[in-house]
Order: C-alpha cells, then sequence, then structure tokens
C-alpha cells in the first residue's frame, strides 16, 4: 500500500471527511488540552472535525496504521483544500512535569491502585518525583513538531499567538491565560465558545494527595538552576512573568538532588512497564467524546445551550451511553403502555363483570 494510501485510510478512521473544517489540538499531555477539545466539540463539532492528539504512537493507536505522521496528515488534507487549524499549548515546566507525574503515578511509577498510594508517605511521593524529574516531558510542539519555518514572537498583550504557514493556521495559546481561551477562541473562530473545563487530576480519586504534594513540594537547587535556563519559559513569559513565577518558586527552594542517570531511568520506564498490571486506558476521557451521529449532535446542542446560560454541566456525550438510556427511556414507555393497557383490561374486565351481576339479579 502506497503512503497516500496509508494518509488516506488514517484520515477516513480519524474523522467525518464530508466535513472540510479541521481543528488539530495537537499538543504534549498535561497542558489543559483535554479541556479545549472537550470546549471545541461542544461549541463547534457540527461544522469542524476536532482530534485530540500527542504523537505518532498516539495515531498509530488510533488508527491502527503506523508509518504515517501526523503532519503527513495535515499536509494531505491541506494539498485537498481543508481548512486547518493546529492549536498547541504551553504550561509552565514545573507544574507540568506534577501534573504528568501524577497522571502515571498508579500504572507506572508504583504500580499500585490510587486508593492505596493515598495511604503513602508525602516524602515518598516526592522523593520518586525528584528521581525521575530530569526526565518528564517538557518539549514544546510549536517549536519542536510543526515544522514552521520562522516561529513569531508571543504576543503578549492579546495573550495568544496566531500564524499562517502553507495555508494552515496555527495557534498558540498558554495554560495561564486559560480564563481567557473563550474570548480568545471566539475572537479566532467568530462563534461564541463556550468553555467546559473537563479532566482535572484535582477531580481523581488520588485528587487529595496531588493537592498536598503541590502545597509541600519543595524544589531542589539544580533543579532551579535549569528551570532558569528553559528556553520556552524564557519564550512564552515576559521578564515580569519569568520574575514573578521564579520568585514564587525561589521561596520553596531545598538542597540538591541527584536524580535518576538517563540509563538508570531507561532501566526505570523499562521496569514499571515490565511490572505494570493496571490498565492505564482511559475510557470516557472527555466530556464530548466528538461522535457525528444525530443522538450525540442533539445532546451536544442541548449542553452548549445549558453552558451559556451558565449551569453547570455533569453530563457527558458518549454514544454507547446515550444509546443505552435511549433503549431505557423507550422501554420505560413501553412497560408504562402495557401496564396501561393492562389496567383498562382489568378495569374492563370488572366494569363487565359488575354488569353481568346486575344483570343476573334483575333477571333472577
Amino acid at each position: 500500500m502506497s503512503k497516500q494510501e496509508l494518509i488516506s485510510n488514517s484520515i477516513n478512521k480519524l474523522f467525518n471527511i464530508s466535513i472540510n473544517n479541521y481543528i488539530f489540538v495537537y499538543t504534549p499531555p498535561k497542558v489543559g488540552s483535554t479541556t479545549l477539545v472537550s470546549s471545541l466539540r461542544l461549541s463547534l463539532g457540527k461544522n469542524f472535525n476536532i482530534i485530540h492528539i500527542h504523537d505518532e504512537v498516539m495515531l498509530s493507536v488510533l488508527t491502527g496504521i503506523i508509518d504515517v505522521k501526523i503532519n503527513d496528515i495535515i499536509n494531505y488534507l491541506l494539498n485537498n483544500g481543508k481548512k486547518i487549524y493546529v492549536i498547541d499549548v504551553y504550561r509552565t515546566p514545573i507544574e507540568r512535569k506534577m501534573s504528568e507525574f501524577f497522571e502515571k503515578i498508579s500504572p507506572y511509577h508504583f504500580n499500585n491502585s490510587e486508593e492505596n498510594i493515598n495511604s503513602y508517605s508525602i516524602e515518598r511521593i516526592i522523593d520518586r518525583f525528584n528521581k525521575v524529574f530530569p526526565h518528564l516531558e517538557n518539549g514544546d510542539h510549536y517549536f519542536d513538531n510543526y515544522n514552521i519555518q520562522n516561529i513569531i514572537s508571543f504576543d503578549f498583550e492579546n495573550k495568544y499567538t496566531i500564524q499562517e504557514q502553507n495555508n494552515a493556521i496555527y495557534i498558540k495559546l498558554r495554560l495561564c491565560d486559560s480564563h481567557l481561551w473563550s474570548n480568545i477562541l471566539s475572537k479566532i473562530f467568530q462563534t461564541d465558545i463556550i468553555l467546559i473545563t473537563d479532566y482535572k487530576t484535582e477531580s481523581k480519586s488520588i485528587g487529595q494527595l496531588y493537592k498536598k504534594f503541590k502545597s509541600e513540594y519543595k524544589i531542589p537547587i539544580n533543579f532551579y538552576n535549569e528551570i532558569q535556563n528553559c528556553k520556552y519559559l524564557n519564550f512564552y513569559y515576559n521578564e515580569k512573568e519569568r520574575n514573578n513565577y521564579l520568585e514564587a518558586w525561589k521561596s520553596k527552594l531545598t538542597d540538591k538532588f541527584i536524580p535518576y542517570t538517563h540509563v538508570e531511568y531507561i532501566f526505570y520506564i523499562n521496569l514499571c512497564l515490565e511490572n505494570q498490571y493496571i490498565n492505564d486506558i482511559q475510557h470516557e476521557h472527555y466530556i464530548d467524546n466528538g461522535c457525528f451521529c444525530n443522538l450525540c449532535k442533539n445532546k451536544r446542542t442541548e449542553l452548549y445551550i445549558k453552558s451559556k446560560n451558565g449551569e453547570i454541566n455533569n453530563e457527558k456525550i458518549i454514544h454507547d451511553v446515550l444509546v443505552n438510556n435511549l433503549h431505557e427511556i423507550r422501554n420505560k414507555k413501553i412497560f408504562e403502555i402495557i401496564k396501561k393497557k393492562s389496567q383498562e383490561i382489568k378495569s374492563n374486565k370488572k366494569f363487565i363483570n359488575n354488569q353481568f351481576k346486575i344483570h343476573y339479579k334483575l333477571n333472577k
């Protein structure tokens, strides 16, 4: 099969090809992208294909096809006249590493249930986090994956950057500005984008431990020095923002810590994967899973209107769940109809018996 055919097959597996507008939320993990995806799907779902993707490994899992890159799909769609938006989000390095660590704390780092890990001492959690700290992700897709020739400076006034290349529109946001995302995205897409907070670590069963960790964690001085020189922090935060960020962490410094070397970390992560018994596949990850059937589209419209009116949303748009609910509603209605008919029959039978008794007495 040719490369073009592989790309075409990937697109058919991922998207509703009758829709010509595409949004790739193409970000590293743990930068607030799930909230972004659910919000865009809820607000734009009927007119846009919206995909949440981190890397080629995730792409191969979604499609079952290897040897196709995300940029291959983007370029193929562009060459076929599709409208493409690609969105990335920047998150400060220490907080991102914390979030990534806690995301995998159960299936990888301790290979234990979240309930059991909740009983661990905070010192034990901090020690493990520090051992892997330098090896946790801190890359940037906008710089490293998009193949943009001349990256323009971040727009600190508008709190986002928008850049066009080869007819694709690239958008860079910052998690620290998430309270402005609704206004920013509404301006870009010329429609009301309602922000729906989705998938926060604090809301998981490990949430209280995570809050305690963030409250008590002190950063080793050698890690702090590395963060000071982070090129992404220096690019996406202006001088005042950087100083405020670094000063806040400077008040939480502790002694130098010796983490795992690169070789030790490779051994560590391979051992974690070999011993892993907890499945880390996340089912029902999003508020809106992006299905285009009429049932899901109608539910999307309903939740969008509720959210726009300020109502708190506790529902999800998951096709199988909605179908099961619909069947339950229909079965309940059928049961009620049968019950009503049965009662009518019993009532009629009783009436007929009474009439027969009256007739019998009158003619006795």
